[in-house]
């Protein structure tokens, strides 16, 4: 049976170093006071207006294998089918921001008020990815909460799009789990409305199921390798 979570705003906010960040600002550098000011506007506007909620609901490896297939383009070979088969639990879930968020930022592109406008889509899609660690959290706590866990669980979100996985099996996803409940709907391009919405699976094993070989084919297309990133953080936090 499906959940639906609504989670506090305050635990998804992002730091505003990491507008400042997107902006080519580093730590400890000088910051032009339009920027750091639109910085600081845009945070204020996401705290204000975020209403995140999430929806999951656990599920086996038989019933999520179809949803993993999706349409049929996966990349093969990729990770996430071997991560999964060896996980201990599985959970999917979608989550969102909200629209106002994003009809915020739709209303200040269109007042040419460029400057804010990409500092509030930045705090958007990092508060979304946010909300993706805060379920990480809430599964693994739910997990340890049980007799027979494993004390080495290690919970990470796996979602269509990435690593090999189709953006086409959001339609399957959607099929599933019913997203719509918490007012996020699936485009014919298989982009969620709101856009700063998030959904696929939460995969929970042995850290070790997690270490993934970077070099599949798709690897070359991503820039930003986060799989490396939440793989460093998860070791950090195991020391």
């Amino acid at each position: 049976m499906s959940e639906i979570l609504h989670i506090p705003v305050a635990d998804i906010v992002p730091d505003s170093a990491i507008i400042l960040k997107t902006q080519g600002i580093g730590a400890g550098e000088t910051v032009d006071k339009r920027i750091s000011q639109a910085a600081e506007d845009a945070l204020r506007i996401f705290a204000d207006l975020a209403e995140p909620v999430a929806i999951i609901e656990e599920i086996t490896k038989e019933a999520f294998s179809p949803i993993y297939r999706g349409l049929g383009r996966n990349a093969d070979p990729g990770p996430i089918e071997t991560i999964y088969q060896q996980a201990s639990y599985l959970m999917l879930f979608a989550a969102t921001v909200g629209q106002p968020v994003s009809k915020k930022i739709r209303d200040l592109f269109s007042a040419n008020e460029f400057v804010l406008g990409n500092a509030l889509d930045v705090a958007a899609s990092e508060g979304t990815d946010q909300i993706s660690h805060v379920l990480e959290e809430y599964f693994a706590q739910l997990i340890v909460s049980r007799p027979e866990s494993d004390a080495d669980i290690t919970v990470l979100a796996y979602s269509p799009g990435y690593c090999g996985w189709h953006i086409s099996a959001q339609k399957v996803l959607f099929e599933a789990l019913h997203p719509e409940t918490i007012g996020i709907t699936l485009r014919a391009s298989f982009l969620m409305e709101p856009l700063k919405s998030i959904s696929g699976v939460l995969i929970a094993g042995n850290r070790r199921i997690h270490q993934i070989d970077n070099s599949y084919e798709f690897c070359a297309d991503c820039h930003s390798e986060p799989c490396r990133a939440r793989m460093i953080i998860d070791e950090e936090k195991k020391t």
